[in-house]
C-alpha cells in the first residue's frame, strides 16, 4: 500500500506560504486556531485516509452496491470507516461550535478532504451531500426542522441527498414535474420521481434526509415555481426517535463506469399516496435554497477531480521510479534504465505535476476566498471575496475535473499495459474521476455559467477585480530577476484573456450570439489556463524569496522549475485557442443539424 495519497508538502506550501493562513488566525472568526491546530487536523485526516479509507477502496469498487427489493446495501467494508469519519467529527469540521463543529476554515477542511477523496472517492461521496443537507437546513430550516434533522446530519447518524434530476428534465431543472400538494397539517404530499440521486438509498446511516425540488400545485412553470422540501426516509417523531417508513422508495440503482461503491439511485415519491414532505424555506424559492447546496458541491467536485489526479500522478511517479525498460537516449549501452529517465515519460510526469499543483492552488485559493468572506467585518470586503468565489466556482469545478481526468489518463499511459490492468489501480482512478465532469452541472453548463453570467456580474466588477489581482502579481514578480521573462509571459496571457473576453461579449450581444456561446467551453479553458499561470507566478515568487533567504530546500527548486515549465511550455497554448476563436469561423452554424446526417 502507498504511504502517500497526495503531496502534503505542496498543500502546506499553498496554505501557509502562498495563502498565509496564519494571518487568517488573527481574525476574530478564526482566532481559536493556529498552524499547529491546522497541522494536527491534516495529519489526523491523513491517518484516517491511509488506515481506514484507502484499504477498502479497491474492494469496494469490486463489490459495488447491491439493490434488493427497494433496499440498497453499500459495500460492507465501508461501514467501519464511515463510522470512524462520523465519530471523529469530520462531517462538521468547518461548522460552528454550537452544532458540534470545530469552526475550521474551509481551506483546512478541503485540504483534509483531498486526502479522503484520494483514498476512496466512492465512500467519501456519502459524506459530502450529508454536510450540504445539514447546512441548508441550518440556513433555511425552522427551529423544529433544525432540531429534528440538522444535528443528526452533522453527527452522521443521518445521511443527506440532493434530489433535482428527473428523466425528462436532465440538467433543465425548471422542467421538473415532481409535485407537492399541501395537507391540512401544513405538511405536503410529494408525488413524482428523481434519477441519478447519489446516496439516495443505502444502509450506512440510520436515516436518509432527501432535499427535494418539487412544484406546489398551482405554482408557475419553470424554475421560479419550484420549492424545496425535506423528505425523510423514515419519519422523525417530535422526541427525535424514528417513526414509520415514509413513502419514498428506490426502484433501482445505476450500473456505472466508476464510483461503484456509491449508490446512484432512482427514487419514487408517493407511489402509495403517502409521501410526506416539509417545506424548506419560502414557497417558490426552491432554486435559491438549493443553490446553497449546489455552490458548495461544485467546488467540492473540483476537489474530487484534483484528488483523483493527485493520487494517480503519485502512483505513476512511483511506477516510473521502479520500472526499467529501454536504454538511455543516446547511450550505446544495452543496460535498461528506469523509465523516468526517458524524455517522453518525464514530460508526461512534469505535465501531471504542473496541473495537479496548479489545480490545488486554484481550489484552495477559491475556498480561502470563502474563508476571507466569513472573516471580513465590512460588507464591502465581504462582497469583494464573495464575487471572487462566484467567478472562480465554475472554473474550479470544470477546469479541475477536466484536467483531473486527463491526469488520470496520462497516469495510465505512464504505466503502459500495466495501467490498463486493475491491479495497478490507476484505471480505477480514471473511472472514478470521469463522473466529476458530469454531475453537479456538466462542465458545459459551468462554461455557460462563467461566460453567460459570472464575467458579467456587476457590470464586470468581479472580472476586473481578478484581472487587477493578476496584474499585481505580474508587477511583483517582474521585480525578481529570475522571473522577469515568466512574469512578462503571464502578463501577456492576462491581456489576451481580457481581449478575448471583450471580443466574445461583443459578439454575443448581437446576431452572433449562438456562435459566441459555442466557444464557452474553450473560453473557460483559457480562463483556467491563465488562472494557473497567475497561481504559479505567485508560488515561484514565494519560492524565490525562500531560496534568497538561504533556504536551499529541494522543494523550492522543484516549485520554481514546475512554475517555469507551466508558464513557458503549457500556458502559451492559450494563444492558439484564442486565435481560433477570433477567426470566428461560421461553419459551425452553416448547415445546422443537417451537418450530422451522413446519408
Amino acid at each position: 500500500m502507498r504511504n502517500k495519497l497526495t503531496d502534503l508538502r505542496d498543500t502546506r506550501f499553498v496554505l501557509y506560504e502562498q495563502l498565509d493562513m496564519n494571518s487568517l488566525c488573527k481574525t476574530e472568526k478564526f482566532q481559536d486556531h493556529s498552524q499547529e491546530t491546522f497541522d494536527m487536523m491534516i495529519e489526523t485526516a491523513e491517518k484516517l485516509a491511509l488506515n481506514q479509507f484507502y484499504p477498502v477502496n479497491s474492494e469496494g469498487d469490486k463489490t459495488g452496491c447491491v439493490w434488493e427489493e427497494g433496499n440498497v446495501k453499500a459495500p460492507e467494508m465501508f461501514n467501519a470507516p464511515f463510522r470512524k469519519y462520523c465519530e471523529g467529527g469530520w462531517m462538521s469540521l468547518p461548522d460552528a461550535y454550537d452544532v458540534g463543529g470545530q469552526n475550521a476554515p474551509f481551506s483546512i477542511s478541503f485540504a483534509c478532504h483531498e486526502l479522503l477523496f484520494a483514498a476512496n472517492h466512492a465512500l467519501t461521496m456519502y459524506m459530502g451531500l450529508t454536510h450540504s443537507a445539514a447546512k441548508v437546513i441550518e440556513i433555511y430550516g425552522t427551529d423544529e426542522q433544525k432540531r429534528k434533522y440538522m444535528q443528526p446530519l452533522y453527527d452522521g447518524r443521518y445521511s443527506g441527498t440532493m434530489d433535482l434530476t428527473e428523466t425528462q428534465a436532465g440538467s433543465d431543472v425548471g422542467a421538473a414535474r415532481t409535485k407537492a400538494v399541501k395537507n391540512p397539517d401544513g405538511t405536503y404530499s410529494i408525488v413524482g420521481g428523481k434519477i441519478f440521486i447519489s446516496s439516495g438509498e443505502h444502509d450506512l446511516a440510520e436515516n436518509i434526509i432527501h432535499i427535494v425540488l418539487a412544484r406546489i400545485e398551482g405554482a408557475p412553470e419553470g424554475t421560479r415555481g419550484l420549492s424545496c422540501f425535506i423528505v425523510p426516509k423514515y419519519l422523525v417523531n417530535d422526541d427525535g426517535t424514528l417513526g414509520g417508513r415514509n413513502d419514498v422508495h428506490c426502484s433501482g440503482i445505476e450500473h456505472k463506469m466508476g464510483i461503484h461503491g456509491s449508490s446512484t439511485c432512482v427514487l419514487n415519491y408517493g407511489d402509495n399516496g403517502a409521501c410526506v414532505g416539509e417545506l424548506l424555506g419560502p414557497e417558490q424559492k426552491g432554486i435559491v435554497v438549493m443553490f446553497h447546496m449546489m455552490n458548495e458541491q461544485r467546488v467540492l467536485v473540483g476537489l474530487q477531480g484534483l484528488a483523483q489526479a493527485s493520487t494517480a500522478y503519485l502512483h505513476a511517479l512511483d511506477f516510473a521510479r521502479e520500472r526499467k525498460q529501454g536504454s538511455r537516449l543516446g547511450s550505446k549501452s544495452a543496460e535498461q534504465e528506469l523509465i523516468i529517465s526517458h524524455p517522453d515519460v518525464r514530460r508526461n510526469l512534469l505535465w501531471m505535476k504542473a496541473y495537479t499543483e496548479g489545480m490545488r492552488a486554484l481550489i484552495l485559493y477559491t475556498v480561502y476566498c470563502m474563508d476571507m468572506e466569513a472573516a471580513s467585518t465590512s460588507e464591502e470586503e465581504k462582497k469583494k471575496w464573495q464575487n471572487r468565489v462566484e467567478l472562480l466556482t465554475p472554473i474550479s469545478k470544470a477546469y479541475s475535473t477536466d484536467k483531473g481526468y486527463e491526469v488520470c489518463t496520462r497516469a495510465i499511459q505512464v504505466h503502459g499495459g500495466y495501467g490498463f490492468c486493475t491491479e495497478y489501480k490507476v484505471e480505477q482512478f480514471a473511472r472514478d474521476c470521469k463522473i466529476t465532469s458530469i454531475y453537479e452541472g456538466t462542465n458545459g453548463i459551468q462554461a455557460i455559467d462563467l461566460f453567460g453570467r459570472k464575467i458579467r456580474m456587476k457590470n464586470g466588477a468581479a472580472l476586473n477585480d481578478i484581472l487587477a489581482e493578476m496584474r499585481s502579481a505580474v508587477a511583483q514578480a517582474s521585480g525578481i530577476d529570475e522571473l522577469k521573462s515568466y512574469a512578462a509571459e503571464v502578463g501577456r496571457s492576462v491581456s489576451a484573456l481580457e481581449r478575448i473576453t471583450g471580443f466574445l461579449l461583443e459578439k454575443s450581444a448581437g446576431d452572433d450570439m449562438y456562435l459566441a456561446y459555442s466557444w464557452a467551453t474553450p473560453y473557460l479553458e483559457i480562463f483556467g489556463d491563465v488562472v494557473l499561470g497567475w497561481m504559479f507566478l505567485i508560488q515561484a515568487g514565494k519560492a524565490c524569496g525562500r531560496r534568497a533567504a538561504g533556504d536551499d530546500d529541494q522543494f523550492y527548486a522543484s516549485k520554481i522549475a514546475t512554475a517555469k515549465f507551466y508558464i513557458s511550455s503549457l500556458l502559451p497554448h492559450v494563444y492558439g485557442k484564442i486565435e481560433a476563436i477570433e477567426k470566428f469561423d461560421p461553419s459551425f452554424c452553416d448547415l445546422g443539424e443537417s451537418i450530422f446526417i451522413a446519408d
